[in-house]
């Protein structure tokens, strides 16, 4: 049997203010707004990061809980993003409205995982990994 490959078009994510998170994600972990609308009752926006190649949908609408409200610990879902530098770029992040939640306990020999929530509550993960995994 022949596997058809199928590539990520985009994650969607129902959030409380779609539009002013893809700003923020713009502003400050340099993503690209790739589309955004909003009318009386809903709202979205697609974001990605440099690679272009993966985008993000962030959604408001109607009767459907935001992310936030349905999850139980911070690392259910999350929006992991590489780091070159750990401790400037938490400091970056939380000085740009971010909120530090924890360092991850290592979890392989030369990887550093930190999680903190962006300004509405969503969890982002700053991630550096070792050499064996890029």
């Amino acid at each position: 049997m022949t596997i058809k490959r199928f590539d990520i078009e985009h994650i969607g994510l129902i959030v409380e203010n779609p539009l002013e998170m893809a700003k923020w994600y713009h502003d400050v972990l340099g993503f690209n707004i790739k589309f955004k609308a909003k009318d009386d009752e809903k709202s979205v926006a697609f974001v990605t990061d440099s690679s272009d190649k993966v985008m993000l949908e962030l959604a408001r609408v109607p009767n459907v809980k935001a992310l936030t409200t349905r999850t139980d610990h911070h690392l259910q879902l999350h929006i992991a993003v590489k780091s070159d530098d750990m401790d400037q770029d938490i400091e970056y992040l939380v000085d740009n409205g971010a909120i530090l939640i924890e360092k991850c306990p290592l979890s392989r020999p030369g990887d550093f995982l930190v999680v903190l929530y962006d300004p509405w509550g969503n969890c982002i993960q700053l991630v550096q990994r070792g050499n064996d995994i890029k």
